[in-house]
């Protein structure tokens, strides 16, 4: 049997089948041929063929309510997919799993005059749970980090396959929407090869695991090398307590992001140090086969390439943690129950299976880490010790030195990163806006912050994420015990060491665009105490009046190109320095 040569189509078929999908209902056209030559390829898919979409539609609709599984179907562009409309509200008022797919024609031939095109994606957004639009083939060629994909377009089609099935079928069911665009040719075929695609698994009991079904979960876990990563998210004392007791097992390590808000003394923050100094062989022995991650997207560009390029791995996610999210393209397991009570009872599962006898196959696997973090603490002290005076050196001072007491907000770019090099332990808790990572409104929020916090808030932020909104120093919007530390770097410090633009000739010019801000004199003119920092000896001093003086507000300065040069030795892989 010949399959149909188009990627795209290839793996969404693969995966709905995968998923549990066997009956397709199909009407005849031009543009959907990709569609009915793999689904006719399948032999685990029954295609029926019915030439009148409207009646195709309720057809799949019956279909769907006699077996009680998910139906996909298929039509080609055009009007076509409008007739589809009748049975599809039916199917989402009646909470019944259809799994629409339209053909259409490339997105740029839209509104073009060219034959049968008009607005097909999230045309039935009304009445289906969700909708998708997949590019044509040739769209998102970029290699893919996952050595499992060759390219990100594999990676993206088999997320959205995967997605859809779950949305169509989880919770309430109901129809769901993906819309595929094929350029020409459509017709092409080539070999069909049985292939196994990734299938992404729900465990839904947002009540709690069964204990035979929490014990499954925990045989396996206790088989693997696990690792926990958090990202940002509130403090959570219930969730802190539950996440230590399961990092204590002898094969779980426990990797915090600052913004985790997870309140541990064992260096599990230095995540970007402590990667930057590990050897491939290092990396390779210490690969987890499992990651469990908890709270909002990573900071941390190196772990994130370091999980996403494991050859193999499987990634977990909670219920704090949307269904669409495949950030380390590993996703096999989402358990949609609260983070506290899995890791809670994770916990006194594996403990439970360790009195009667059953062995973690790898009861090194967390000592390895923390030997591993151990030196890598020792290696970026000594570096930072060497280290000239510069960003670097003053913000070691500034977080060193840091009254556990108070709240800390980050401002995006340069100084969380920092955060993530060199914060050894939290403060009180940690902020930062980093759901859409933007500068424009951090100030404004780190006083917010202030007002709704009874103790001191300090804002770590640059120069030009500042001048966006110096009117956080005006009283009138600020009266809660808010102070500030402003590092100077003459402009964007980020685009002096990120790859894309540390060499470009144009990029004092075009990216590090000094603010020129007159801090010195905003300060005098709203009654903050200022002070500016050019050495050690001053920023050490300026910790002290800054954390028993309010209303105080710190410039650090240092060299732009030394500040830069000192980040990218330390970030370098295995650096020799550190």
């Amino acid at each position: 049997m010949k399959d149909t040569s188009n990627a795209n189509c290839r793996e969404l078929l693969d995966v709905l089948t995968a998923q549990g999908v066997h009956d397709v209902v199909a009407s005849p056209g031009s543009r959907n041929t990709p569609l009915l030559l793999g689904a006719s390829a399948r032999q685990d898919l029954r295609l029926r063929m019915i030439n009148d979409e409207r009646t195709a539609g309720f057809y799949a609709l019956g279909l769907a309510m006699a077996t009680q599984s998910p139906v996909a179907l298929m039509c080609t562009s055009g009007t076509a997919l409008y007739n589809y409309a009748p049975a599809v509200a039916e199917a989402f008022y009646q909470r019944v799993p259809l799994i629409v797919i339209s053909a259409d024609r490339p997105a740029q031939w839209i509104d073009q005059d060219d034959s049968q095109t008009l607005h097909q994606p999230e045309a039935l957004d009304k009445i289906v749970k969700k909708s998708f639009d997949i590019p044509p083939e040739t769209g998102m060629s970029a290699p893919c980090r996952n050595p499992g994909y060759l390219t990100e377009r594999e990676w993206f089609v088999n997320r959205i396959a995967n997605e859809a099935v779950l949305t169509a079928t989880g919770g309430m069911p109901g129809p769901v929407h993906i819309n595929i665009q094929f350029g020409e040719p459509l017709g092409t075929t080539s070999d069909y090869l049985q292939c196994s695609p990734r299938t992404i698994r729900v465990i839904r009991n947002t009540s709690g695991l069964p204990p035979h079904l929490l014990r499954e979960i925990c045989c396996r876990l206790m088989e693997k090398r696990v690792m926990v990563v958090a990202g940002f998210m509130p403090p959570d004392h219930e969730l802190n307590k539950a996440i230590l007791e399961f990092a204590n097992m002898p094969n779980v390590t426990l990797l915090c992001e600052t913004l985790s808000n997870i309140h541990t003394d064992r260096c599990e923050f230095m995540i970007d140090s402590l990667l930057c100094g590990m050897s491939n062989k290092q990396k390779v022995d210490l690969m987890p086969d499992i990651v469990i991650t908890i709270g909002g997207a990573l900071v941390s560009r190196m772990l994130k390439e370091y999980l996403r390029g494991a050859s193999t791995l499987e990634h977990w996610t909670l219920n704090d943690t949307d269904l669409s999210v495949d950030a380390l393209q590993h996703l096999t397991t989402h358990i949609d129950i609260a983070p506290a009570k899995f890791f809670r009872g994770a916990a006194s599962m594996m403990r439970h299976l360790s009195r009667k006898g059953v062995r973690t196959l790898y009861p090194e696997y967390n000592l390895a880490w923390k030997d591993m973090r151990e030196d890598g603490s020792g290696r970026l002290r000594r570096y930072v010790e060497a280290a000239p005076w510069s960003e670097l050196k003053g913000l070691d001072i500034f977080f060193r030195r840091l009254d556990p007491r108070v709240n800390l907000f980050l401002s995006n770019g340069t100084c969380v990163r920092y955060a993530q090099l060199l914060t050894e332990r939290l403060c009180h808790a940690c902020f930062s806006n980093r759901g859409v990572s933007g500068i424009d409104g951090t100030n404004a929020t780190a006083a917010g912050i202030a007002a709704g916090f009874k103790g001191t808030t300090i804002l770590l932020t640059g120069d030009v994420s500042f001048a966006y909104c110096p009117e956080v120093l005006n009283p009138k919007v600020t009266d809660s015990d808010l102070r500030i530390v402003v590092v100077n770097n003459n402009g964007g410090g980020i685009f002096r060491f990120i790859r894309t633009t540390r060499d470009l000739d144009e990029r004092e010019r075009l990216f590090c665009s000094p603010p020129a801000l007159p801090l010195e004199k905003l300060a005098e003119a709203y009654g903050w105490n200022y002070i500016p920092v050019n050495d050690e000896v001053g920023m050490q001093e300026a910790m002290t009046r800054l954390q028993s003086t309010p209303r105080t507000i710190v410039e650090l300065f240092a060299d732009a190109d030394i500040s830069a040069a000192a980040l990218i030795s330390l970030l370098a892989p295995q650096s020799h320095k550190i």
